[in-house]
C-alpha cells in the first residue's frame, strides 16, 4: 500500500503523457474526384458522411490561446478538447525531520484535517470556447498514504466556471465556483456549502526569464448553525477566508522553472459578530520547481516551511500536479 498510491499516480501521468505526445500520420494517395462521383458517393453512403460530421463536432478541439504562454496556466486551463477529464492532485507530506510522522504542522491549531494526504479533485470539463470552460467534479483524498492509508474520501462535489485571458503584458486566469460540503471534518462543525473565487495573475519581466505572480483565493462558507462558544476550533473557524500567494519564478525554458512563494492566509472568525475582522494566520513559504511534461501535464514538487521558525520538524515535503485526459 505504501507504494500503490504513487504507482497509480505516476502510471496515470505516464499514460497521459504518452497519449498527449504520440501522434500517427496516415498518408493517403492524391485523387481527383469529379462532381458526379462525389454525388454518387454521398447518395450511396449517406450514413458515413453523417457519422463523420457528428464525430467532428463531438471531438472538436479548440485552437491554443496564443495570449497564454505560461506552462502552469496552460495546464490549469485544461485540455483543448471540447470534453475532457481534469485532475488536480497534491501530496501533503511529513516533516523532513520526522518522515514517519503522520501529521503535518498546524501552528495555529486550526480546524480541519492536517494528516499527511494525497488528494485534490477530479472533474469533467466542457470547453465553451478557447478561453472558457465549465467543470463538474468532486474532491478526492487518501489520508496517510505512505504510512498506510487510514481513509479514502470522495467529498465536496463542486461546479466551477473558469476563463483565461491576457491584459496588456499580464496573463490571468479567473475561476468561480460553488461546492457542497460533505467532508465529515467540516460537517461536524455545521458547514454545509461554500462559494469560491480564485485569481491567478502573472507578469513576465521582458525576456529575462523572471516572472512575478500573485495568486488570490477567496472562499465564503455557509453553516446551518452558529459556532459553539465552548468549542474553540469552531469559534476560530472561518466564515470566509482569503489567501494571498505572492510568487517569484525563473523560467529556465518554456517547460521548466524554479519558484518561491509566500502563503499569506486570513480568516474572518466565525465566532465574531463583526464580519470586517480578519485574523492573519502563520505565514508559510514554498520553494520548489515546476515542469511541464506536455501542455496538459504540469508537475511541481516543493518544500513548505514557516519562516519565523524554519526548522526541519516544521519543513514538509509536498508536490502538486495538474493533468488532463481526452
Amino acid at each position: 500500500m505504501k507504494n500503490s498510491v504513487f504507482c497509480i499516480l505516476f502510471g496515470l501521468l505516464s499514460t497521459t503523457a504518452f497519449a498527449q505526445t504520440s501522434t500517427t500520420t496516415l498518408s493517403l494517395p492524391s485523387t481527383t474526384v469529379d462532381a458526379a462521383s462525389t454525388t454518387q458517393t454521398s447518395e450511396s453512403n449517406p450514413t458515413q458522411t453523417s457519422t463523420i460530421k457528428k464525430e467532428h463536432v463531438f471531438n472538436k478541439k479548440f485552437e491554443e490561446d496564443q495570449n497564454i504562454t505560461d506552462a502552469k496556466l496552460k495546464a490549469d486551463a485544461g485540455s483543448l478538447e471540447r470534453y475532457s477529464i481534469k485532475f488536480n492532485l497534491s501530496y501533503a507530506g511529513p516533516p523532513v525531520g520526522d518522515l514517519d510522522n503522520k501529521m503535518q504542522p498546524n501552528p495555529d491549531g486550526s480546524a480541519g484535517t492536517y494528516e499527511t494526504s494525497l488528494g485534490g479533485s477530479i472533474s469533467a470539463r466542457y470547453r465553451i470556447s478557447t478561453s472558457t470552460a465549465l467543470s463538474l467534479g468532486t474532491g478526492v483524498s487518501a489520508l496517510t498514504p505512505v504510512q498506510g492509508v487510514k481513509r479514502y474520501d470522495v467529498k465536496n462535489p463542486f461546479v466551477s466556471y473558469d476563463m483565461s485571458n491576457r491584459f496588456w503584458d499580464t496573463q490571468m486566469r479567473n475561476a468561480f465556483g460553488a461546492t457542497l460540503v460533505t467532508n465529515p471534518d467540516w460537517k461536524v462543525q455545521g458547514e454545509t456549502s461554500g462559494l469560491t473565487y480564485d485569481n491567478y495573475w502573472l507578469y513576465n519581466i521582458g525576456t529575462s526569464g523572471w516572472g512575478i505572480e500573485l495568486d488570490t483565493s477567496f472562499a465564503y462558507w455557509i453553516y446551518d448553525r452558529g459556532a459553539n462558544p465552548k468549542n474553540v476550533k469552531e469559534m476560530k473557524s472561518g466564515m470566509y477566508t482569503v489567501n494571498l500567494y505572492p510568487q517569484v519564478k525563473y523560467n529556465f525554458s518554456d517547460k521548466f522553472s524554479a519558484n518561491t512563494s509566500l502563503n499569506m492566509p486570513f480568516v474572518s472568525p466565525r465566532g465574531s459578530n463583526d464580519r470586517t475582522i480578519l485574523w492573519n494566520r502563520t505565514l508559510s513559504q514554498r520553494v520548489g520547481v515546476g515542469y511541464a511534461f506536455t501542455r496538459d501535464i504540469y508537475f511541481s514538487p516543493y518544500l513548505n516551511f514557516y519562516p519565523k521558525s524554519a526548522e526541519l520538524d516544521s519543513t514538509t515535503i509536498n508536490f502538486s500536479t495538474t493533468f488532463s485526459i481526452l
